[in-house]
């Protein structure tokens, strides 16, 4: 496990629940790239904000936001880890490699 990055498990234990890990849904995130969408919409939600997800990081450009209450992401050993806090949905955006840490533009 890379240092500083929490698990997808610590992740649920804190803000879920534990027992939802296997409802967990996973897509490679090249994959949602080119498809443009992803089990939870995210990719089109930011879009329709103005985003344009190109690299992981883009995932994150609403966490700060003011008016962002739903959307929340987190870097995990396997790539981005989101969450829609009024479901509490949780999807994890797997980058190839494993390379996954802010400051990463691995795909």
């Amino acid at each position: 496990m890379q240092e500083g990055l929490e698990t997808l498990e610590a992740l649920l234990e804190r803000y879920s629940y534990i027992e939802r890990l296997p409802e967990v849904q996973r897509v490679k995130f090249a994959d949602a790239l080119r498809q443009g969408d992803d089990p939870l919409h995210i990719i089109p939600y930011l879009s329709s904000v103005g985003i344009q997800v190109q690299m992981p990081e883009d995932l994150f450009r609403r966490n700060d936001h003011p008016d962002e209450d739903e959307l929340v992401c987190f870097w995990i050993p396997q790539g981005v880890a989101a969450t829609i806090n009024s479901d509490d949905l949780w999807l994890v955006f797997e980058i190839e490699g494993g390379n996954s840490q802010p400051g990463s533009s691995q795909q």
